[in-house]
């Protein structure tokens, strides 16, 4: 009878990880995951969480799926069996299946995990991601229970790889397409209880909304519950979101209604799990929002607030037609004010900077030799890039002494951060992660 085993890895980086994903010498198996051992490659492995799926089937293991739960909905992987929800599946079913390995989330009970374990199944929870570095890891993660410590880790890290270039890759397509100008502002918003909520930093969305080379409004706003007052006052170039009921009620708010993208028909819809799925399912919804803000099949603007409801499995946007007059003058609009360099999130406040500002503005990143896309660096990283950040927190005036440019991010570089931050009105963390760094290397950035 197999060892059950369930544990939690949460997916962080490799100076922050509370659990390791340990190595054996130079053969693919036993995996060893904190005290626990897969002795033997998984076969039949049935995933209840659908972020999990778009992972595994990215990395190209959609042969070892043996089952699903009901909101694992990727149009590829309907063919598997649905084992129930993700809280409470069937798991007598999961067993007739010869299941070797269950992923799941936190939505599943602690009374099923007790019944598959009671059955032998070994139950593997990963958590959302939230940062790049937390993709990364879920995807070696990933890679390595299912194809061990070689094999799988490698494959795991090649995918992981694609994914980042497929979206460079869109997002380079936009800055040939339009030029250098003033940013376009975005929001995502959805319902939650009742709730109008905003997509914030901290989630896999708002690394999306980055590659669209868009300012999220919503980005340095630690409240997840949207502010009416504060969301008309930033008023966003366009708003994305989950669901029709959500829509509803940001048409029936009475700041909200007259948002410039409300009453534009700048609006789309993308649901909200789309959002979610670090996979194919991320590629697709990108070249979706893509397409909305910055093209249509006319090579215009596409302009309007969709009429019909996406499919369940497809990452969407469902805009409507535009009246000739409208598609003309917001193409024209566009072609002023697309720009920057930003792979990950936007540095923001709650007030869009004016065109007239951000059209000053010049990225600085190339002058000093570092690639921003995707970049966050934290105290006690060591590398070039961090010398870099260094170099320009020395420009800028928030390092004193140039012996401090030693490329190891300490006391001295946290403080610098923080005070960079406060200046520039980006939130205390002492963490430059992207939006900081973005912001830092931008000619506009305010020195100390």
């Amino acid at each position: 009878m197999k060892k059950p085993v369930s544990i939690l890895l949460a997916a962080l980086t490799a100076a922050t990880c509370a659990i390791s994903l340990a190595g054996c010498g130079d053969s693919d198996y036993p995996v060893e995951i904190a005290n626990y051992k897969i002795e033997n490659e998984p076969e039949n492995v049935v995933v209840l969480d659908p972020a999990t799926a778009d992972i595994m089937s990215y990395i190209g293991y959609d042969r070892k799926f043996a089952g699903r739960s009901n909101i694992v909905d990727q149009e590829n992987l309907n063919a598997a069996p649905d084992v129930g929800t993700p809280s409470n599946p069937d798991v007598d079913e999961i067993a007739k299946l010869e299941t070797d390995l269950v992923f799941s989330n936190d939505d599943l009970t602690q009374g099923s995990l007790e019944k598959l374990e009671s059955k032998g199944i070994q139950v593997i929870k990963l958590q959302q991601v939230k940062s790049t570095a937390e993709v990364k890891t879920n995807y070696e993660t990933v890679g390595k229970i299912l194809g061990g410590n070689i094999t799988g880790k490698k494959a795991g890290l090649d995918a992981y790889n694609k994914l980042i270039e497929e979206l460079d890759k869109q997002k380079r397509d936009i800055e040939e397409l339009s030029g250098s100008g003033a940013l376009n502002t975005v929001c995502y918003l959805y319902l939650e209880d009742g709730q109008l909520m905003q997509m914030t930093s901290g989630s896999f969305g708002n690394i999306l909304i980055g590659y669209t080379n868009c300012v999220n409004v919503a980005v340095n706003i630690d409240q997840n519950t949207v502010d009416p007052a504060t969301l008309a006052g930033a008023n966003p170039d366009y708003i994305f979101y989950d669901d029709e009921a959500t829509f509803a009620a940001i048409e029936s708010n009475s700041e909200l209604k007259d948002i410039g993208a409300v009453k534009n028909k700048k609006c789309a819809q993308i649901p909200r799990k789309n959002l979610s799925r670090p996979g194919e399912t991320a590629v697709e919804t990108l070249k979706q929002m893509i397409d909305f803000i910055y093209k249509d099949n006319s090579a215009g603007i596409t302009s309007a607030q969709p009429d019909t409801k996406p499919s369940a499995s497809q990452p969407a946007t469902q805009p409507a037609s535009q009246k000739a007059t409208q598609a003309a003058t917001q193409a024209t609009t566009q072609a002023t004010t697309q720009a920057a360099s930003q792979a990950e999130t936007q540095p923001a406040t709650t007030q869009p900077a004016t065109q007239a500002e951000t059209k000053a503005e010049e990225d600085l990143s190339g002058k000093y030799k570092i690639k921003l896309s995707g970049l966050s660096l934290e105290k006690e990283d060591e590398s070039d890039d961090v010398k870099a950040m260094q170099q320009r927190l020395y420009d800028l005036g928030y390092v004193d002494d140039k012996e401090n440019i030693t490329g190891y991010y300490g006391d001295v570089t946290e403080q610098a951060i923080k005070d960079f931050q406060k200046k520039n009105g980006i939130k205390e963390t002492g963490t430059a992660d992207n939006a900081t760094l973005t912001a830092m290397f931008k000619s506009s950035a305010k020195k100390a």
